[in-house]
């Protein structure tokens, strides 16, 4: 297993984005999160990428496994490629 979350939970105010959430990925495994604005989408990219923490649960990461996020608003120099980007 290369990344694994069990039971993240995530509320903003009064407002849960998640609850209990579970899941792993194994090497070659490829995911997308669908939904609505505002339902947690890029909070929980956050958690995994370990900018942000959850309010319960664990993320456990296989030794030498690297997350990194690229925010859906970022702006970078023309001059810089997505893999600098990443690493940066």
């Amino acid at each position: 297993m290369l990344l694994s979350l069990q039971s993240l939970s995530k509320t903003f105010g009064s407002k849960t984005l998640f609850s209990n959430l579970s899941f792993g990925l194994e090497t070659g495994e490829k995911i997308g999160v669908i939904g609505p604005n505002g339902t947690g989408k890029s909070t929980l990219l956050k958690i995994i990428a370990g900018l942000e923490e959850p309010d319960e649960g664990q993320i456990h990461r296989s030794k030498g496994v690297v997350v990194a996020y690229v925010g859906q608003n970022q702006i970078f120099p023309e001059s810089l490629t997505l893999e600098k980007a990443l690493f940066e």
